[in-house]
């Protein structure tokens, strides 16, 4: 079995999303022009990232058979000014949804899946539109400092699908976009058998109550001054601490069930674990789970799978460029960006196949000479943003004939396994000059 299957049954069905409830002015669609609904949805997926008007054209040559020159840029942005991007989160919802009711298919550690909650900084076209509607300070000094927006997200760091994804003004703190994540996931995976991991920025009582409520699990790495009056009294590297929950604390919560939640456990009740770096630094981490069976080991080993949402923030600046925005206006921008995270978890669906392909052949033959190799991600999204339109259909014949054909393509371009990284700093890198030999486009 693969999850190749429920990917195509979720783009097959992409016309479902191809309603009213996605038009912002109901007025403005006309049937039966050549910039229908359905064209303006498509256009959005399959965007290269060239101008909108060398867009329009190619587009319109693949979508209709001709290269028509008069569908002006103007007429392509107008028709996308009135698609709400909801429509992109629902079909990438449904896709994720799918995809874990197929749990066989995934991997987990200890019957665990492990997610990651992290943002990140992504550049927009600096424009006075663009500042407006992101609400930009105007006292930044704009000729030296670039727009820019929070983007927020939640990976499976063992399959790397994007669970849960977001874009807002820089002023929104990771905080809240972690506590929404969580809210957001709960209708996509069993929470009960997750294990959230967080970074320093994220130890918040608030942030490990809202997962105890959903009876999840989390591990956070903590500050020096969290909880540091209880800390300093553990004799242990690994010792069980109490942190109360006193009544001027739980009315900070805005949220009316957390705090019933808040006032029936009293108590915050956290598994504190020291571990010495090869630095030397102590790098001290908070969880909810307290069973014995899982070691200060197993844990080191948790948080440092959380190094794989940093590679997918790599992937959407880098491979799927993101970043290069097709607009001047906040609702573009955010089409552009959930419809690249819906590409990303379709690229990642179809890497995970060739992958498990790989894996069986070496479990049956360990002289398979791939043995060390895995699917190519950057050829994957290039083949994907290729083939989108053939995948984007009705058809069943047409879409599996497609499917297959990526698949074939991927398991002739394989590339090795990196070892996993073993530090969790960020430390900066000279890359030296921008476009180089290894980080080549893919479309």
């Amino acid at each position: 079995m693969s999850l190749c299957g429920n990917l195509l049954d979720n783009m097959g069905n992409f016309n479902s999303y191809v309603c009213d409830k996605y038009i912002l002015d109901d007025n403005k669609f006309v049937r039966n022009r050549k910039l229908t609904q359905e064209c303006i949805m498509k256009y959005v997926l399959w965007n290269r990232g060239r101008t909108t008007a060398l867009e329009a054209l190619y587009f319109m040559e693949e979508y209709w058979g001709v290269m028509d020159m008069d569908v002006s840029k103007q007429a392509i942005s107008q028709r996308r000014m009135i698609i709400d991007p909801q429509a992109y989160i629902d079909i990438n919802d449904d896709l994720i949804k799918a995809i874990y009711k197929r749990p066989e298919e995934l991997k987990t550690f200890k019957g665990y899946y492990l997610t990651a909650i992290d943002g990140s900084i992504f550049d927009l076209p600096n424009y006075p539109t663009i500042r407006e509607d992101f609400a930009i300070d105007e006292n930044i000094d704009h000729t030296h400092h670039t727009a820019t927006a929070r983007v927020s997200t939640m990976v499976d760091v063992l399959n790397e699908f994007i669970l849960s994804s977001s874009i807002s003004n820089r002023k929104r703190g990771e905080l809240k976009h972690a506590l929404n994540h969580v809210d957001d996931v709960k209708s996509k995976i069993n929470l009960r058998k997750t294990i959230i991991v967080c970074d320093r920025g994220y130890g918040s009582k608030e942030l490990m109550l809202k997962i105890m409520k959903q009876h999840s699990h989390f591990v956070i790495r903590l500050k020096n001054s969290t909880f540091k009056e209880k800390r300093a009294k553990m004799t242990k590297n690994e010792q069980i601490i109490w942190i109360p929950l006193d009544e001027t604390y739980i009315k900070t919560l805005k949220d009316k069930k957390l705090q019933k939640f808040a006032i029936k456990k009293e108590i915050l009740r956290l598994r504190i674990i020291n571990i010495q770096l090869p630095t030397g630094e102590i790098e001290t981490l908070a969880t909810n789970i307290y069973d014995e069976s899982m070691t200060i080991e197993d844990f080191k080993e948790i948080y440092n799978k959380r190094w794989t949402i940093e590679t997918n923030y790599d992937k959407l600046k880098n491979k799927l460029q993101t970043e290069n925005f097709s607009s001047r206006r906040k609702i573009i921008i955010e089409q552009d960006f959930y419809s690249d995270i819906y590409v990303f978890n379709i690229a990642t669906t179809v890497k995970h196949d060739v992958n498990q392909e790989i894996e069986e052949k070496r479990k049956n033959n360990n002289k398979y000479k791939y043995k060390d190799y895995q699917a190519n991600f950057n050829i994957a999204i290039g083949i994907v943003k290729k083939e989108l339109l053939n995948l984007l259909t009705t058809d069943i014949e047409k879409q599996q004939q497609t499917s297959m054909k990526i698949i074939k393509i991927l398991q002739k371009h394989l590339i090795p396994i990196k070892e996993e990284r073993k530090s969790t700093n960020r430390e900066p890198v000279d890359y030296g000059h921008k476009f180089t030999d290894n980080n080549k486009r893919s479309f």
